[in-house]
């Protein structure tokens, strides 16, 4: 009886430890996570990649959601929309968290996200393009982004007129009597209010939209207000709604079971308490970001091109030439680790340097090799400018590269030849005539026929003469002419001399 009593007493237990440990572990696997990617600089095709990586990454962890904390002035709609498209096709649910602002590119960014959520005194807002000077694009650029950011919105349910207002200066934002937002053309709006309707203006025709977070709130643009991460977390819960994943206020998933019925609408986990992984900006990402913006692009290259030129003009192979290849190599590389396919282009100018090469030191003259090459290098640099920035900044970026280039060059062979770091590339000795060197554009060749020198050295079989008080580098026909040997001129070819010892002449008269 004690036995059997100890027996059951110990089964129990031994349930009861199973059960606990069952419990920690459901616990542990309910525990939600969390990956925050934050957006702070302008918007660019270095903060793209980060962007992009970090969705990979919470996809690769399984994440529950992604959060974007957004602060930023905007950046380059190219960008931007290769972005929404990499939030429009993840399966977890995202969050924009407006940390102070989310303008232009920010704007439309968030608005890609499933649940906007903004801290006090934050600002969303004003996404019309602008050109690299901050003047107004023109309308086929402002409708681009109008469909752009209407469609997105629409997508994610919330109000496209109020986006739109965002991007287009001629439009009227109102919100009517009943509470409804609406957006109207200049002309629809006045034979509206002469009909009688009471509208309250939001956004006056001339204006672009930038709300606060209160107007956002109130517009129903926001989903909440949250000082901190933490307080964000603690507002949602992760819903499946009709088998699709995603995440809403509590308020917002009792809204939505009242509205699909609870069959439709189940609650999987809060994020209050959630862990976090925050997919911080590095140094590696800083440092593409610094290499691949339109200033530091176009001094790359304006540097590269620069030592290039200098190594063609000097002999050898020395500083300018490896400044120059690294200068090119972070300008490539820079904007390959920015996912943009510069390799081609690369490969391009490589092609066309090795034909202007080629131009410049076997065939005569400029012709097809040479013309051939500018096309393919400036064309290589051109691709990668136009697929890093937006067309006006691929403009100005290219042009800049001709300039500062040429600058560079006129200012290197101007004033640099007088200051001493010039002694260390270039030959500091000038080959005149006095020491035998002798150009082929400024000799009559053909004048030496007939005349005779003396061998300075020996002719084997070519070797230097003294001729009419000069140093002359000649050929024989082929004979062995000891120094010291009376020569003469038999024939010219060019700036080839030939000679033969008159000791032979003499012999065979």
């Amino acid at each position: 009886m004690f036995s059997r009593t100890r027996l059951t007493s110990c089964i129990f237990i031994i349930l009861g430890v199973s059960l606990l440990a069952m419990s920690l572990v459901s616990s542990a696997q309910d525990e939600a996570l969390v990956h925050i990617v934050n957006i702070r600089d302008q918007i660019g095709s270095g903060i793209r990649t980060y962007i992009q990586s970090g969705i990979a990454r919470a996809e690769n962890a399984n994440a529950d959601a992604i959060i974007f904390d957004v602060d930023t002035p905007g950046g380059r709609v190219d960008s931007a929309v290769e972005i929404i498209r990499a939030i429009q096709d993840t399966h977890v649910p995202t969050i924009a968290y407006v940390n102070r602002q989310a303008i232009s590119a920010g704007a439309m960014i968030s608005i890609a996200c499933d649940q906007i959520v903004m801290t006090s005194g934050g600002t969303i807002g004003d996404s019309a393009p602008v050109s690299i000077q901050g003047e107004e694009a023109g309308e086929k650029a402002v409708s681009y982004i109008r469909k752009t950011i209407k469609s997105t919105a629409e997508r994610q349910g919330y109000n496209p007129h109020i986006a739109v207002a965002m991007v287009d200066k001629k439009r009227v934002l109102v919100r009517l009597a009943d509470g409804t937002i609406e957006s109207y053309r200049p002309d629809i709006y006045e034979d509206e209010r002469q009909k009688g309707e009471e509208m309250e203006v939001i956004s006056a025709e001339g204006e672009l939209l930038t709300l606060t977070t209160d107007e956002a709130l109130e517009y129903g643009f926001a989903h909440g207000r949250a000082e901190t991460i933490e307080e964000l977390l603690a507002m949602y819960r992760i819903v499946e709604v009709d088998g699709v994943m995603t995440v809403l206020t509590a308020e917002a998933a009792s809204q939505k079971q009242e509205e699909l019925g609870a069959e439709s609408v189940w609650f999987v986990k809060s994020l209050e308490g959630a862990a976090i992984d925050e997919a911080r900006v590095s140094l590696a990402d800083r440092i593409v970001i610094f290499l691949t913006s339109p200033i530091i692009s176009s001094l790359l290259l304006s540097f590269g091109m620069l030592g290039l030129w200098i190594e063609i003009q000097s002999p050898g192979f020395g500083v300018p030439g490896m400044i120059g290849l690294l200068c090119l190599g972070i300008f490539f590389g820079g904007h390959m680790l920015s996912q943009i396919d510069a390799q081609w282009a690369a490969l391009a100018f490589v092609l066309g340097l090795g034909l202007i090469l080629v131009e410049v030191f076997v065939l005569p003259g400029f012709g097809v090799a040479g013309i051939s090459g500018i096309i393919l290098m400036f064309g290589g640099i051109f691709y990668v400018f136009k697929s890093a920035y937006q067309f006006e900044t691929a403009i100005l970026a290219f042009s800049s590269v001709i300039v500062l280039t040429a600058a560079f060059v006129i200012a290197t062979f101007c004033f640099f030849p007088k200051t001493r770091a010039w002694k260390h590339f270039a030959l500091a000795t000038e080959m005149s005539s006095d020491i035998g060197f002798h150009s082929a554009g400024d000799e009559d060749y053909q004048s030496y026929v007939g005349q005779t020198g003396t061998a300075i050295t020996p002719l084997r079989p070519a070797g230097t003469i003294r001729l009419a008080g000069k140093r002359v580098d000649v050929l024989t026909a082929g004979d062995f002419i000891p120094s010291e040997t009376a020569v003469k001129v038999i024939e010219v070819e060019g700036s080839k001399v030939f000679v033969e010892a008159l000791e032979e002449e003499t012999n065979t008269t």
